[in-house]
C-alpha cells in the first residue's frame, strides 16, 4: 500500500514539473489520467509555447542582400518588389532597385502562380518564403510561396 501512495505522489510530482513545457509526453501523461478534474488541472497546468513557429526565417531584404552567402541554405521569408521575367523573378527594396536578387518560380504550381502573377502584372509588392541558393551566377531564393500584397 505505501509503495502504490509513494508512486501516486512521485507520480503527480513529475506531472507538476513537467508541465512547464509544451510536450507530446505531457499531453500522453494528461490524456492517461482518469478522474476527469485532475486531467483538466493536468491539461491546464501545460504551459503553451506560443503560437506555431514558421520553419521560415523573417529576413529584411536589405540584410539578406547585404549578407547574401551567409544565407545559403536557409529558408527564408523576404518581402519587396518583385517583378517577373522570362526564366526568374527579381526581388529589390523598391521599383527602383538596380541590385535586385534573382527568385526561382519553378517549385510553385502552375495555378498557384498563374494566380500569382494576375494579382502582380508586371510588378507589386510581395512576400517571398523559399531556400537562399545559388542562381545564375549569384545568391537568389528558390520560391516554395509568393504573396502578392
Amino acid at each position: 500500500m505505501r509503495r502504490s501512495i509513494a508512486a501516486f505522489i512521485g507520480g503527480f510530482a513529475l506531472l507538476e514539473c513537467s508541465a512547464e513545457a509544451q510536450t507530446r509526453e505531457d499531453i500522453l501523461r494528461c490524456r492517461d489520467i482518469t478522474d476527469t478534474a485532475r486531467r483538466l488541472a493536468c491539461y491546464d497546468a501545460i504551459e503553451l509555447t506560443g503560437s506555431p513557429r514558421s520553419k521560415y526565417e523573417a529576413v529584411d531584404l536589405a540584410e539578406l542582400k547585404g549578407f547574401a552567402l551567409s544565407y545559403r541554405g536557409h529558408l527564408v521569408e523576404v518581402s519587396g518588389w518583385i517583378k517577373p521575367a522570362d526564366d526568374l523573378m527579381f526581388l529589390g527594396v523598391g521599383e527602383a532597385d538596380e541590385n535586385p536578387i534573382p527568385v526561382d518560380f519553378e517549385a510553385i504550381g502552375r495555378r498557384d502562380l498563374q494566380t500569382f502573377l494576375s494579382a502582380c502584372g508586371e510588378g507589386c509588392e510581395a512576400t517571398v518564403q523559399g531556400r537562399v541558393r545559388p542562381l545564375n551566377f549569384t545568391t537568389g531564393i528558390v520560391a516554395d510561396t509568393l504573396t502578392a500584397h
